[in-house]
């Protein structure tokens, strides 16, 4: 069967001292513009190198334009190259896999809203740097595949402002123009002859109605230029897409990989279409299949979840069930989700309903999530955008994931760190007890401490328990006009996550550029340490956000601290991460130390953290992740089940 062709432009990361005089022509001229002196150069397929890195790299781009009149037919050159991208990262995941050690892992990051070309291009490219050359810890076991995926965002531009206003169809455009002329001519008679009578004042009411709807129309083209719909069009239609097709035909090279050397040792002639057969039942049948990781920031955590919901819900008919396994296609083992100021509904951690990403977000090993409090561009941008778009009928309900924030006194350091770290040695200890008996019976529930708002009258949290209460006594009142006790479930999916709160995150910039460590200061919000930031706190976040002082939204990927930790967990696992803080050539690793240096890391930087229980079971006591998976699903399963039962009452079954 002939194989699609790969909507995407492939080129892969070389450092600079890489590049042999007959790859020079190779170099990318156009994505990597002005890129002369740069560590690390984008070259096209197939360029010949003099030496190899520990972790090779990609950056695949979607082809779709920023504006679908600009859309192209790709060269027939790009459609070769790449599916030799494909093909070439194939072969690097199977001689991987066929060296008998650690199983074979690709990790693709993936950017958010309002992002340049160059601007994610020169991210990727720092992340490769710091993964190969910076990092020493991060390149050891050889069993790593980057890449850096772009889907066709676009920067916000006041240059595009003419381009917005002739974008208008003409009814819209004819009005406002209607309007503002309008209204200046009837200013002109309301200073000059109608000033002082009820004419004037009749002229002026019309002067309020004309520029009201210019306004209007005004607000539409404002809409526009911010870019987010436009951004999440594309995302929708053109990122997910292109990045599911890439990850197929990688799942497909590698079966046919697979078929090739099962034919080689075939020595009955084996028809084509059996072995392909074969080499796909090999895939799913074996235990080390290639570990498939994400990380995603912003928007691309939407292009992320969307893009695993696909892989797995549409294509697997066991996701039909409730305890979904983490494969995905022949080859893929979902293992790591990090998301960054993730701009998806906060209904996403929550179980219920409305939750289209519960089966995607039960798939993989580890999940992580990095907020902050003070993320404007959630918190103002994205919630006010989605409150035209998303289908709620609150305000709580539409703030995205990345909102969330950990609650806590803030009287003193002991309020940072691991919050929850006495509640998992306690309640999590080796007693025999299963996953769901310890998670019900710890007194720290992560429903109870993660926070949307402040309510600053009444001077309590508005936590997702709340939220989920609420969500629950309104669906059960609908159902029925009986007064029923509201079932408040003591596990959910959040319990699958490890929270980490950066609010009053405090520590030096760090640039591979720039080594050179710079004071502590906040770097997503000033890091003043009030139980909850006010109306002046943004405020003065918006003016640093103007002024560059800081970076609300992205400062994760500034801090020294954050950069290690968030690449260290992307590549390397839990596990893997805590070993870099317990290095101690001396004596063995002992995850519980490790434990206690991130605990008191975070501590002294100001980061509070939520562990998950399965993280302490599996990572810290050596448990085995999927039996743990299995028991904490299928206690949430019952209580939801729980749940059902309560909201049906005998009114409803006569019904």
């Amino acid at each position: 069967m002939e194989t699609k062709p790969l909507p995407v432009i492939l080129r892969k990361f070389i450092f600079r001292e890489a590049i042999s005089s007959q790859a020079v022509d190779y170099i990318d001229q156009d994505i990597d513009h002005s890129q002369d002196d740069a560590q690390v150069r984008l070259i096209k397929i197939g360029a010949p190198t003099e030496n190899q890195v520990s972790i090779p790299g990609y950056f695949v781009m979607s082809s779709a334009p920023p504006n679908i009149e600009n859309a192209n037919e790709l060269q027939e050159s790009e459609i070769q190259a790449a599916a030799q991208g494909v093909q070439e990262i194939a072969r690097y995941l199977y001689e991987i896999y066929r060296g008998d050690g650690l199983a074979p892992e690709l990790t693709i990051a993936v950017h958010g809203y309002n992002s340049s070309r160059s601007s994610v291009r020169n991210w990727y490219k720092t992340i490769f740097r710091y993964i190969n050359r910076h990092d020493s810890t991060i390149p050891v076991n050889g069993n790593q595949v980057f890449i850096g995926y772009r889907w066709p965002s676009e920067s916000i531009e006041i240059q595009r402002l003419g381009e917005a206003f002739w974008a208008l169809p003409p009814l819209p455009r004819d009005l406002m123009l209607t309007g503002f002329v309008g209204a200046l001519v009837l200013l002109i008679l309301e200073l000059t002859t109608f000033r002082d009578t009820y004419v004037g004042f009749f002229v002026a009411l019309l002067l309020v109605l004309l520029l009201s709807l210019s306004v209007v129309i005004v607000t539409l083209i404002i809409l526009r230029m911010v870019v987010y719909f436009r951004d999440r069009y594309r995302a929708q239609n053109f990122g997910v897409l292109d990045l599911v097709e890439l990850l197929r035909q990688i799942d497909r090279a590698m079966v046919n990989l697979k078929a090739q050397e099962m034919s080689k040792s075939e020595s009955n002639g084996t028809d084509t279409a059996d072995l392909s057969d074969a080499a796909a039942k090999f895939w799913q049948q074996t235990h080390r299949k290639v570990k498939l990781s994400f990380l995603g920031h912003s928007m691309g955590g939407f292009v992320v979840t969307n893009v695993v919901r696909i892989l797995s819900d549409v294509f697997d008919s066991r996701s039909i069930g409730n305890q979904p396994p983490a494969d995905i296609g022949s080859v893929y083992q979902l293992e790591r989700l990090i998301l960054t100021s993730p701009d998806i509904p906060v209904l996403t951690i929550v179980s219920s309903r409305a939750n289209f990403l519960s089966s995607s977000l039960r798939r993989f090993a580890e999940s992580y999530l990095f907020s902050s409090e003070g993320d404007l561009a959630l918190r103002v941008a994205s919630a006010t955008a989605n409150y035209f778009m998303f289908p709620s009928s609150s305000e709580d309900m539409g703030y995205r994931l990345g909102n969330v924030s950990l609650k806590s006194s803030y009287s003193d350091s002991k309020n940072f760190g691991i919050i929850n770290l006495n509640a998992l040695d306690e309640h999590f200890g080796y007693d025999g007890s299963s996953m769901a008996e310890a998670t019900a019976r710890s007194p720290y529930k992560v429903m109870e401490h993660l926070f949307l708002t402040y309510n600053f009258r009444n001077k309590g949290y508005n936590t997702l328990a709340q939220l989920m209460q609420q969500h629950i006594a309104s669906s059960q009142s609908q159902v029925s006009s009986t007064s029923v006790e509201v079932v408040q479930p003591k596990m959910t999916i959040a319990d699958f996550f490890t929270y980490f709160d950066c609010t009053d995150y405090k520590d030096a910039t760090f640039s591979l550029d720039d080594p050179s460590n710079t004071k502590p200061q906040g770097l997503l919000t000033r890091a003043s340490r009030k139980k909850a930031l006010g109306w002046w706190d943004y405020f003065l976040l918006s003016i640093d956000g103007v002024l560059q002082k800081r970076d609300v939204h992205g400062g994760y990927f500034q801090g020294e601290f954050t950069q290690a930790m968030i690449y260290r967990i992307a590549f390397l696992g839990f596990t893997g991460y805590l070993k870099t803080l317990d290095m101690d050539s001396k004596t063995a690793f002992d995850p519980h130390v490790g434990l206690s240096k991130l605990h008191m890391a975070c501590q002294n930087l100001g980061i509070q953290s939520f562990l998950s229980p399965i993280r302490y079971r599996v990572n810290i006591q050596g448990e085995d992740v999927q039996d743990n998976k299995q028991e904490l699903l299928e206690a949430i399963d019952q209580e939801t089940a729980t749940m059902i039962q309560a909201e049906v009452t005998p009114e409803s079954l006569k019904n």
